[in-house]
């Protein structure tokens, strides 16, 4: 389930540009989001 670098369903997507934060969704792994303010790549926060 998720293979050994999953980080679990909880926790934040962190911009690593702006700070950014939004909730992490279930099933979407958060380099596949866009920062909403910025449009980079989000990192697991």
């Amino acid at each position: 389930m998720g293979g050994p670098m999953a980080a679990g369903p909880g926790g934040e997507c962190v911009c690593p540009s702006c700070g950014h934060r939004v909730p992490h969704q279930i099933g979407t792994p958060c380099y596949n989001v866009s920062c909403p303010k910025c449009g980079k790549p989000m990192r697991r926060g």
